[in-house]
């Protein structure tokens, strides 16, 4: 298991067309082929900021944690969480007047950025899943826990789960069937005797044991995402990915 709080991740700025943009790394560098996983926050605090449409080779989840605007046609705010299938594309990623923020979690490191349209040749399949769902923040218990099913467990085991602790509540976390990532999203989680406060993260890799959460003052609540099982889907293998020529279409610190 890795913990990452939120002042311990890794910032990096960069000038964009429309304003200053950050790049939060909490496990990983983005734009650069490595065996393990990836996560990080893209911080786009400007008006009509936006990413083309693209795809990678790997499964990844994206949740919007500020601001709002749209990726492709589906409206997203706090806490939209997207998922999509390896060589899927999506986007564009459009902000409105407040700008948008959100983290990008992967299994396995990206090999590459692929723009779209024009690398269609470049997708060994068709398109696959490219799911989004909705974290409605504000409703911590007044006592105990609550779990919800966000995304009901695919065959592969895809799933989203939600967990809200009241002030000082514990809770069991998620068996990892596959990689997964705990998403801090409201108040704190105390884990190992350090505070992890809103936009920290926790990492299990498949078969690690399950953490105990136990929430700080003002309670907590916790997205967990987790990843497909190993199949012969391409991206979903991580012992298949391990030597891939780079993808990248410009070797980049943008959080694509």
């Amino acid at each position: 298991m890795q913990a990452v709080a939120r002042n311990e991740a890794e910032i990096h700025e960069s000038q964009r067309k429309g304003g200053v943009g950050r790049r939060h790394d909490y496990i990983g560098t983005p734009g650069e082929i490595e065996d393990r996983p990836q996560a990080f926050l893209v911080v786009r605090p400007y008006a009509n900021a936006r990413i083309e449409p693209h795809f990678h080779d790997v499964d990844q989840f994206q949740i919007v944690v500020a601001g709002d605007g749209r990726i492709g046609k589906k409206a997203v705010r706090p806490i939209t969480f997207q998922y999509a299938d390896a060589f899927t594309p999506y986007g564009p990623i459009v902000a409105r007047d407040d700008g948008i923020s959100f983290f990008t979690l992967r299994n396995f490191a990206s090999g590459g950025h692929w723009s779209m349209p024009g690398n269609k040749h470049n997708m060994p399949c068709r398109a696959g899943r490219n799911i989004e769902g909705v974290f409605e923040l504000g409703n911590i218990p007044q006592a105990g826990t609550k779990t919800e099913e966000l995304m009901p467990q695919q065959s592969d085991g895809v799933r989203v789960v939600g967990i809200r602790l009241a002030a000082h509540a514990e809770a069991p976390g998620i068996p990892a069937e596959g990689g997964q990532f705990y998403l801090v999203c409201s108040g704190t989680i105390l884990q190992d005797g350090r505070d992890m406060p809103e936009s920290s993260l926790i990492r299990l890799e498949a078969g690690e044991a399950a953490p105990s959460l136990l929430a700080g003052a003002e309670g907590a609540e916790v997205l967990v995402v987790q990843f497909a099982n190993p199949s012969q889907r391409p991206g979903s293998d991580p012992a298949q990915l391990a030597h891939r020529a780079a993808g990248y279409v410009k070797r980049q610190k943008d959080g694509t």
